[in-house]
């Protein structure tokens, strides 16, 4: 029995000595596990969205966290009359008619850094950022500007049609909207195509009237016309980028403004009256929503990915509100903004600032999870030549790297435990993207 009793006692001591380095092992995991849960919400999660909102009447800029529902109606305090921005990872770009001039903004801080003066009566409308490169319309001077955005230096501009607004750049090209004469019915309403390289104008393309927003989908550029207000209704022209000829246009009708490509089989038409929203398909060219039928919740702006879509309700004379809205399009929240608001842009460091609803998971990562200093393999399924980045919880982008064709393998930045998020972007958008997590 003693023999017995000796034995068992041992055996407890085992399981004891067993238990305390399971607990202990246990522990020393704790992190990582928590890690892996962390991970595992994100993959279901949004990153957390940053909405900016230009307040040309109170001459502000907003700052709307939609994690946190924090809004800053005073995060910049702008030029004269800014109707326009620009964001990307670092700066904002605004675009102030009243100055002829843009300034330069921290994304992070509000600060101002620097304006940069574009040219007596020039009164600059929009922009669009390429590269290092500012693009700017000039509505009075019909011309389009050229800023260096290092240098801060106005490097060229080129002469183009009669008030021109919208940018957008389409492989090698820049193309811009010219509105038009207003006091003609927006008599020359057409698109200019300029060759970024050469910087010089390559073609113009004639559109309906009053051609104000431009948007890229699959080759194709499509230009929201609002058409003259009162007996000339809104139309969408789609210009094929290959050859520069218009091939389509779709009689929307209404006052269309901004268009956010949603899906493949979707894009959202803002109005300009800051109502109702239009909707159709942007391969086949069918109208799901015109100004006949429109929808609901509406606003002069649309911007969204695949957590949110907002739109902005100017209420012209009073303060704006920002009204979200989920991807089925059923209301959500809103927020107050200031006075008479022109511009909405959607910040997303995941994504971008007019992400689709779903972007094709054309990228893959392994390891993944990864170990601290591991060879992280990066492999797509078709040649894409572009920037891969990667970016911390903060939205801060902390490294990148030429995507040179199909396979990237590069060595993990010695980064600390943690998730973290990786883009694929080119000239035509983002190509892919995904989370990372990093463990010890």
């Amino acid at each position: 029995m003693g023999y017995i009793r000796h034995v068992h006692l041992k055996s407890q001591e085992k399981k004891t000595e067993v238990n305390k380095m399971n607990s202990s092992n246990f522990k020393s995991d704790i992190p990582k596990i928590l890690l892996l849960v962390a991970f595992l919400l994100l993959s279901h999660s949004a990153f957390a969205e940053i909405l900016y909102v230009v307040n040309s009447q109170s001459r502000t800029l907003s700052k709307i966290d939609t994690a946190t529902d924090a809004v800053n109606n005073s995060f910049c305090i702008l030029g004269n009359v800014p109707n326009k921005i620009v964001v990307d990872e670092e700066y904002i770009w605004s675009v102030n008619s009243g100055d002829n001039a843009v300034q330069k903004i921290s994304r992070t801080s509000g600060a101002t850094i620097s304006n940069i003066f574009i040219g007596i009566g020039s009164n600059p409308w929009d922009a669009v950022k390429h590269g290092t490169k500012l693009y700017v319309s000039g509505l009075f001077s019909h011309k389009v500007y050229k800023i260096d955005t290092i240098s801060g230096m106005l490097e060229a501009s080129v002469n183009v049609g009669t008030a021109p607004e919208d940018l957008e750049v389409l492989g090698n090209k820049l193309y811009v909207c010219n509105a038009g004469d207003y006091s003609q019915n927006y008599a020359g309403s057409s698109v200019t195509v300029i060759d970024l390289e050469s910087f010089s104008v390559l073609n113009t393309i004639e559109v309906s009237a009053n051609p104000q927003h431009l948007a890229a989908h699959d080759g194709m550029l499509h230009v929201s016309c609002t058409g003259n207000w009162l007996d000339i209704a809104g139309a969408i022209c789609i210009i094929d980028a290959t050859t520069d000829t218009l091939i389509e246009t779709i009689e929307i009708g209404g006052t269309p403004g901004t268009i956010w490509i949603a899906r493949p089989d979707l894009a959202l038409i803002a109005d300009n009256n800051g109502v109702y929203l239009y909707s159709y398909n942007p391969s086949t060219f069918e109208v799901w929503h015109d100004g006949s039928d429109p929808l609901p919740n509406g606003g002069s702006e649309v911007v969204g990915n695949s957590n949110l879509i907002a739109v902005l309700s100017p209420n012209w004379g009073g303060n704006g509100i920002v009204k979200l809205l989920h991807p089925d399009l059923s209301a959500w929240k809103q927020y107050s903004v200031g006075m008479m608001p022109t511009d909405l842009k959607l910040y997303d460091a995941a994504s971008t600032a007019n992400d689709q609803i779903a972007v094709p998971a054309k990228i893959k990562l392994s390891p993944n999870p990864a170990g601290q200093g591991a060879a992280l393999q990066f492999s797509s399924q078709k040649e894409i030549d572009g920037e891969l980045s990667l970016y911390n919880l903060k939205g801060q982008k902390i490294a990148s790297y030429q995507y040179p064709g199909r396979e990237l393998s590069i060595a993990e930045p010695k980064l600390p435990s943690g998730v973290y998020f990786y883009r694929l972007r080119n000239h035509s958008g983002v190509q892919g993207r995904g989370k990372l997590l990093i463990l010890k």
